[in-house]
């Protein structure tokens, strides 16, 4: 109708805060708060749920769901941002297991998400990202590979090529790879870039799986063999 349409740095789409420079940092901070108040008033209000099973319940259904939401499209990909996002579960773990006054190094934490059979939020967002993925790369989806990434067509003698016929290959590179510092550009965050390199990661015999529910099921055990904590 000829109305001139304002800028805006954020614009809330589908529950996910797209900014011009397609950075998610707005994203993780608002449901971070979001989380926070949502564990806040199950703690306040479930203190007569004392069955772990039950708050686990609780924990998954009210406060790890805000997680969840199209995290293929923003899901944290620096270790500050992830490290705040786990904190929350951190939190939520030792009330689910009434240890609200001990502290959890690293492998600890792990041993206690394996404990309660949740993983850690990092390994869940590469749950996600790869189980989309999956369905991408067998036709499940509708939408398909982009345009740069091809199956690899080769049969390469080079001990450090560890490529297969299920091996993804980028014909594009982020800019910033190219050097020797750290890639933080838009493409290198993208899901479709930085998905394929956890696929081509997975084993062969992992990748084969046809079957979306036979390939979560695996890929669940995988990770959570490959971050095994040390019980020692």
């Amino acid at each position: 109708d000829g109305s001139v349409l304002n800028f805006v740095d954020c614009e809330k789409d589908l529950g996910v805060d797209i900014t011009c420079k397609l950075s998610w940092n707005s994203q993780c901070d608002r449901l971070y708060s979001k989380a926070c108040q949502q564990l806040g008033i199950i703690r306040r209000n479930g203190h007569i749920v004392s069955n772990p099973r039950c708050r686990r319940a609780l924990y998954l259904s009210l406060v790890r769901s805000q997680f969840e939401n199209c995290s293929v499209v923003w899901r944290p990909t620096t270790l500050s941002l992830i490290n705040k996002l786990e904190g929350v579960q951190k939190r939520a773990l030792k009330w689910i297991l009434s240890e609200e006054y001990r502290s959890y190094p690293y492998e600890q934490y792990l041993m206690k998400c394996k404990s309660v059979d949740i993983l850690p939020l990092s390994l869940k967002f590469e749950l996600n990202d790869l189980l989309f993925f999956h369905k991408v790369v067998y036709g499940i989806s509708p939408i398909s590979l982009p345009y740069y990434l091809s199956f690899y067509k080769g049969n390469s003698r080079l001990r450090r090529c560890h490529f297969d016929s299920l091996s993804l290959v980028s014909s594009v590179t982020p800019a910033s790879s190219l050097s020797s510092t750290c890639s933080n550009g838009p493409l290198s965050k993208s899901f479709f870039y930085r998905t394929h390199l956890l696929w081509n990661r997975l084993p062969f015999e992992l990748r084969e799986i046809t079957s979306p529910s036979l390939f979560k099921s695996a890929l669940t055990k995988h990770l959570w063999k490959a971050h095994e904590p040390n019980e020692d």
